[in-house]
């Protein structure tokens, strides 16, 4: 009812001149609450348990694990690298949507790639207890980040990648916490008033619909790792333009800048070919 409510009122707004603050005015005023970013940008789904694939890895290659961030308890997974001895680790940061079972394929390829893993469930995703927000998803991260640290690796083996609303952790992480040994973004936003002012959403103020900043642009100019952003050129959601190339722009050298043409926001690694994709991002972890 909420996502409808907000289409409609989407198009009022791009048909009305002039009228969006009039507008805005009678959706806060009749319809509290509608208009929550929260509730889109944490598209989270709660589980009783994880049913994870086995057709790339292994049970006995991967086991669960729980942490405690801000006092709740968070669940995620550590992959072993198909070969014994990798000291390569990648700390992957999902998405909004669901949880990191439905991230499960992208961890696949990684494993493919060679590399050991840890993919999280943010607090109320999955099977994480606790409430999304911007101060809970750093805190999640570092807890993550200290994870991985007390499996033996340091942070020059540590390449933090960070997918749409997970470019925010890992930003946070990269620029406020530690030095990883490089530095991937995957379709992310520039910021939370970037985000509300694109195509996607309406054209208000970032006030009205979140308290978190998610400064990914301020915050990655103090990233000193070798940096690689990939953002699909078709993009619907996160424009490219207005954020990964604003990302691109701020990032400190060295830096790469992938534009996958065709790709949606979730389209990255399969229209550029995952063959291309693997080879991109191993080339770039190891070289």
């Amino acid at each position: 009812m909420k996502n409808m409510i907000q289409q409609i009122f989407a198009r009022l707004l791009l048909k009305v001149p002039g009228g969006n603050a009039f507008i805005a005015m009678i959706v806060i005023v009749l319809f509290p609450g509608c208009f929550d970013l929260d509730s889109n940008l944490f598209n989270n789904t709660e589980l009783k348990s994880y049913s994870l694939s086995t057709a790339v890895i292994p049970d006995s290659m991967r086991t669960e694990i729980s942490l405690t961030s801000q006092g709740k308890k968070i669940y995620g997974y550590f992959v072993d690298a198909p070969v014994p001895g990798e000291k390569n680790i990648i700390l992957y940061n999902h998405g909004n949507r669901d949880h990191l079972q439905f991230y499960w394929d992208r961890v696949e390829l990684f494993y493919t790639m060679g590399f050991n893993i840890f993919i999280y469930d943010y607090q109320g995703y999955g099977k994480s207890e606790g409430e999304p927000s911007e101060a809970a998803v750093y805190s999640d991260a570092i807890a993550a980040y200290e994870y991985v640290k007390s499996r033996g690796y340091n942070d020059g083996q540590i390449t933090v990648y960070g997918f749409s609303l997970g470019g925010a952790p890992a930003t946070h992480l990269a620029a406020r916490v530690f030095s990883p040994k490089r530095f991937i973004l995957e379709a992310a936003f520039a910021s939370t008033s970037v985000l509300t002012q694109s195509g996607s959403l309406l054209d208000l103020p970032s006030s009205f619909f979140m308290n978190g900043v998610y400064n990914n642009a301020e915050k990655i100019k103090d990233i000193t790792s070798p940096v690689m952003i990939l953002h699909g050129i078709d993009d619907k959601f996160i424009d490219m333009e207005k954020n990964g190339t604003v990302l691109y722009r701020n990032a400190n050298e060295p830096k790469l800048f992938i534009a996958v043409p065709g790709a949606d926001h979730s389209q990255v690694p399969w229209k550029m070919g995952v063959t291309a994709y693997c080879d991109t991002v191993k080339n770039f972890i190891r070289k």
